[in-house]
């Protein structure tokens, strides 16, 4: 392109054209008056026709009470040479007022004749959106002046960049600036740091409890909320809102203390029922004892036969036994002489012998599935918890009905099932059905589910009640399963009851310690007795080699039975041993009958005593050192 062409193309016609496109691109409105305030030049017309304004004054669009302002306005940057901004209101063709800013620049015409471009924006719809933001800020301002939570703004150093109050006694130069960690014990500050740390590095909101100390007695906890603020990866400081719990924590205190008080007063109430329950059936079977002890003395003097009587207090005693090996039961203390069985099995023929006792009103069902179910069990006990269950189901179905038992596998548990189709049991009894001594069927002792609660619970397993008070119950018992397995098969052996030998007896109960040395003595032993474990020792010690067999109680003072049987065997490797005891405790280590050692449960019978002697006496092999 020549010059010439470059010179034309950049002369008068380009920049009238290149003017015009301006003014069409540019935002808001612009005008060109002269001194007059008369409108020559207008890029876009508003609402009304461009004939209705070039030549008009400005003024003339405007509300009538601010028109003077923008007079002045305009009079002062043609007097000043200098641009002003002026504000005014317009009133629209439809009647609309609009907002505007003008801005004045004066310039000089041609033949240097006063000119000004007037610049005008719409400010109405800016500045509403500046007062919504005003009054935003100022509504979050205000928020958190006055949340009872204290919040704060710590940056990267752990320090204070902004808080929303102080502390009383405290001022903004003892707080702005300073690090955080001052505020903090050194047990606080760990826990701190760790999770604004937390924050900064995964811009994720996290949390912390603390205690503190106000005026240096009385306590306070707070709950701290960190919350980062930036992006992750650009966290470059985190807001702490703190509030404070104390209130909730005394609370939560407070019921946990209401809590145990009331399992305090319950477990009080279940003792003084236990207690009571224990009182009348012992003074009933205490009466049979000593009425008929005391018949048979005073018939005794006059050779009248007493086989009536004390066979009435021998079945006394048995029954006595039987609530005492309950009450073991319920409290756990029953030894469990466990063996691995398969439940499907014990059960189906536990069940043959049940039907015996259902009446023909109610149907029984069994139902267990194909695999079998291995479990370390007391065979005898559990047969008295299915037992219990069964007759407790029964008395729920007066009028008949179906008695269901189901054995299945329940994940790594076996589970036995007893349901029945009676009236269920209400939503305020389920909770108390396995407390000792209570009942709901007006008869009974109350004893049945606490007693097999309390043998479950020996096993390793757990019980529960379900019923939603209307249609049946069921108990659900749960063992755990254990490998399948065999049990080696012991073989019962023939024994009398008399004897020869020197039995060691240590009983700390001076009437039972008379009576078996009287019992052993009746059937040809010699007896040598000791009143506790260190007696007991000292006398193995004297007569070591004349003894054969040492009956030792399992509870004594000073040395326990097992301690004490520990330094006998020092003395004597292989020394036979019997072990008895009115409850099973956790002096005897689980493993005491594999070493060859026997354990008989008072009350026993005498014949039972001189059994188990005779039997012991007779084996060969000797009691197994220990490992």
């Amino acid at each position: 392109m020549s010059q010439d062409e470059l010179g034309e193309l950049l002369g008068e016609r380009f920049e009238a054209a290149f003017f015009r496109a301006v003014m069409h691109v540019v935002d808001g409105f612009v005008a060109c008056i002269d001194s007059e305030r008369r409108i020559l030049f207008l890029n876009r017309s508003m609402s009304r026709d461009r004939a209705e304004i070039i030549g008009r004054t400005i003024e003339t669009f405007v509300a009538p009470a601010q028109r003077q302002a923008l007079i002045d306005g305009v009079a002062r940057a043609f007097e000043s040479g200098e641009p002003r901004d002026v504000e005014y209101t317009i009133v629209l063709a439809n009647g609309n007022e609009v907002q505007f800013l003008s801005r004045v620049f004066p310039f000089q015409g041609p033949g240097g004749k006063p000119l000004a471009v007037i610049r005008t924006d719409d400010i109405g719809e800016r500045r509403q959106l500046a007062e919504k933001l005003q009054r935003s800020e100022e509504f979050r301002r205000r928020v958190v002046e006055h949340l009872p939570d204290f919040v704060s703004l710590i940056d990267r150093e752990y320090r204070f960049v902004w808080v929303n109050r102080l502390a009383q006694g405290l001022t903004m130069d003892d707080v702005i600036g300073k690090k955080i960690e001052t505020f903090h014990t050194p047990e606080t500050w760990r826990v701190a740091k760790a999770a604004m740390d937390a924050a900064f590095a995964t811009g994720t909101v996290q949390s912390y409890e603390g205690e503190g100390y106000g005026d240096g007695t009385s306590n306070f906890f707070y709950l701290v909320r960190v919350v980062p603020m930036g992006h992750p990866g650009m966290v470059d400081s985190v807001l702490l809102i703190t509030a404070d719990i104390t209130e909730r924590k005394r609370a939560e205190q407070a019921l946990r203390q209401a809590e145990e008080q009331l399992h305090r007063a319950q477990r009080l109430e279940s003792v003084g029922q236990l207690a009571g329950g224990i009182a009348h059936d012992f003074n009933n079977l205490l009466q049979v004892i000593a009425g008929n002890v005391g018949f048979a003395r005073a018939n005794l003097k006059r050779g009248i036969p007493l086989t009536d009587e004390l066979d009435q207090a021998l079945r006394a005693t048995e029954r006595a036994g039987d609530l005492t090996s309950h009450l073991l039961a319920i409290g756990r203390r029953k030894r469990v002489d466990s063996k691995r069985v398969e439940l499907g099995a014990l059960v189906e023929n536990s069940v043959r012998m049940l039907r015996r006792t259902i009446p023909e009103s109610v149907i029984l069902k069994f139902e267990a599935g194909n695999e079998p179910l291995f479990v370390e069990l007391d065979a005898p006990q559990f047969e008295q918890v299915l037992i219990n269950l069964c007759v407790n189901a029964r008395d729920a179905m007066p009028g008949g009905g179906t008695l269901t038992i189901r054995v299945e596998a329940d994940g790594a548990d076996a589970l036995l099932s007893v349901s029945d189709t009676g009236s269920g049991i209400s939503a305020e009894n389920l909770p108390r059905v396995f407390e000792p001594f209570f009942t709901t069927k007006g008869a009974g002792s109350g004893l049945g589910l606490a007693v097999a609660a309390g043998i479950v619970s020996a096993h390793g397993g757990s019980i529960n009640a379900e019923s939603d008070g209307r249609s049946g119950t069921t108990m659900k018992v749960r063992l755990p399963l254990v490998a399948p397995g065999t049990e080696p098969a012991s073989l019962p052996l023939e024994v009398s009851i008399g004897g020869s030998g020197v039995v060691l007896v240590a009983e700390d109960e001076d009437m039972v310690r008379a009576q078996v040395v009287k019992l052993l003595q009746h059937v040809g032993y010699t007896v040598l007795a000791a009143e506790n474990g260190a007696r007991a020792v000292e006398l193995f010690r004297e007569h070591h080699c004349a003894i054969d067999l040492v009956l030792l109680d399992v509870v004594m003072p000073e040395l326990d039975g097992w301690q004490a049987f520990l330094q006998i065997e020092k003395l004597k490797p292989g020394i036979k041993v019997l072990f008895t005891t009115g409850y099973a405790s956790n002096v005897l280590p689980q493993d005491f009958a594999s070493r060859g050692a026997r354990l008989l449960s008072k009350p026993y019978k005498p014949e039972q005593l001189w059994a188990q002697i005779r039997e012991i006496l007779e084996q060969s092999s000797p009691v197994a050192a220990p490992g």
